[in-house]
């Protein structure tokens, strides 16, 4: 029996938020027996997974076409827009001439035009120095939920590292979001389904937002090589279930507040003062008194671009294994943390 297993586009399962407009699919056969090899395919491309189902694809139809190539075949189909999202599945024949059709698959683009985004660019009113950085700030925002929501989407990015959370949820698994890029040319961003994070009523979107490569030390030079002092963007669309559409977005209503984290240098390292965090700073409850305004920025001149590979991610959480041992001899004070 012959399976057709392994689809991806641009390398990746299911990718959310892509820009690429000609999208590459790919897929691999699956079989019982040896010498198992694709004669021909036919792709079907649609904008309901239910219409490929009924063998009516509206967006793409192939055809049937005698080839062996099965990866990187260029999406052919309707042109794509932005937020759309393209359910997918291929039919192949092997040598024999027997046929296997795949499970129906997808992939969603990001934010294709400039003026798709609405969001402004904001930051901390602190800047530090060329040797000396400020605390990490925590920036919120509350927002209404007013009635059933069918999907909502996070788009995401810094110059800088961030890490967002609604209603006291992590966003994703993300480390060092977005990734670090020539920032005078490109920065990129990501796309969350925030869907199940969202409640009716009062909501909370925050972020913390760390120096990284923009605004941290780079190599041997001093810090604020790109700018000078971190920036966070961000916009939440909520899709409604009566199809109504609305945007939160990072502007001038947001506020900040400093948190425990006093420095965070990718080259220098964290300093945590765990006296100065705020507990559940970013559920809608929290009492926000006191708080600072943002600064808001003019959009740059570098081109926001999706993530096209898997981010750094969390793995595992390392524990000691054994009480942590101090040592004192004549110059130092050692503390050894025994991990197993």
């Amino acid at each position: 029996m012959t399976k057709v297993v392994n689809l991806t586009c641009e390398y990746r399962h299911n990718p959310l938020g892509i820009d690429i407009q000609t999208p590459r699919l790919s897929w691999q056969l699956e079989a019982s027996r040896h010498g198992v090899k694709q004669t021909a395919y036919h792709l079907q491309a649609a904008s309901d997974s239910d219409l490929l189902k009924e063998g009516q694809p509206d967006l793409w139809d192939s055809g049937r076409l005698e080839t062996d190539q099965s990866i990187h075949v260029p999406y052919a189909g309707s042109p794509l827009t932005s937020r759309q999202r393209v359910y997918w599945r291929v039919t192949v024949w092997d040598e024999r001439g027997e046929a296997a059709q795949s499970e129906v698959t997808w992939f969603e683009m990001g934010l294709l035009e400039p003026t798709d985004w609405q969001a402004s660019w904001i930051s901390a009113k602190l800047s530090g120095g060329a040797r000396s950085s400020v605390p990490v700030p925590h920036l919120r925002t509350i927002f209404e939920v007013t009635k059933p929501i069918a999907k909502a989407r996070l788009y995401a990015s810094a110059l800088g590292i961030y890490e967002c959370a609604i209603n006291g949820q992590t966003i994703g698994n993300d480390v060092f979001a977005p990734g670090w890029t020539e920032y005078n040319q490109q920065v990129r961003y990501q796309v969350y389904d925030v869907t199940s994070h969202l409640t009716q009523g009062q909501n909370c979107l925050g972020a913390m937002l760390g120096d990284g490569w923009a605004a941290g030390f780079v190599g041997i030079g001093n810090r604020q090589v790109y700018v000078d002092k971190a920036q966070f963007l961000g916009q939440l669309e909520l899709t409604y279930v009566d199809g109504q559409r609305e945007v939160i977005i990072t502007d001038e209503s947001w506020r900040h507040q400093f948190g425990p984290i006093l420095e965070s240098d990718l080259l220098m390292g964290e300093h945590y003062d765990a006296r100065l965090e705020h507990p559940d700073w970013h559920t809608p409850n929290y009492d926000a008194t006191g708080w600072l305004l943002v600064e808001t920025h003019e959009h740059h001149q570098l081109k926001l671009v999706a993530s096209n590979a898997p981010m750094i991610q969390r793995m595992a959480e390392l524990k000691p294994t054994a009480p942590i041992q101090t040592r004192q001899d004549l110059f130092n004070k050692r503390d050894i943390i025994d991990m197993g």
